[in-house]
């Protein structure tokens, strides 16, 4: 969900409090119209903010956690490389020793469906500018665990900052 709230939110939010607010009423022996509706403005805010919150602090830990960029801490650069047609059964620490053999590797991510969490195939393999290099020249359309590798470049990502 890209939106921070819904209108549909909203509206439950506003039904809870009018839910509240007649809790409230039933419970106090003479209840007080300022407290009600004190309460009743309570529940509907924290309602109507709750979302902002929510989207408030996934932005937060996403800034906490960055993807890496093109440069690592040390200074030297890194590139991105796409690995196509991987066996189903892989995982990123067995890609990960593949390709360390020929560079320092920074991260290795392979694609899964997002419905049913099965790896599709692909991935992507982080490392260093030189290791990238010779790890795609000597990778490429070689055999991988029963299957043949497709190795690329991958396509530098637009970034909107």
């Amino acid at each position: 969900m890209n939106r921070a709230f819904s209108g549909l939110q909203v509206v439950i939010a506003a039904v809870i409090a009018v839910i509240v607010t007649i809790i409230t009423q039933l419970f106090l022996e003479a209840p007080d119209t300022a407290v009600v509706s004190a309460i009743a403005l309570g529940t509907f805010l924290g309602g109507v903010l709750t979302p902002f919150v929510s989207f408030y602090l996934q932005q937060k830990k996403s800034q906490v956690t960055p993807r890496p960029t093109q440069r690592s801490n040390q200074g030297t650069d890194t590139r991105t490389l796409y690995v196509g047609n991987l066996p189903f059964k892989v995982n990123e620490d067995e890609v990960s020793q593949l390709f360390s053999r020929y560079g320092e590797v920074s991260e290795v991510r392979l694609v899964k469906d997002r419905r049913t969490g099965r790896k599709k195939g692909y991935g992507f393999v982080e490392m260093e500018a030189t290791g990238a290099d010779l790890a795609l020249a000597k990778l490429n359309d070689k055999e991988f665990e029963g299957r043949t590798l497709k190795v690329r470049a991958a396509h530098a990502e637009q970034d909107d900052e």
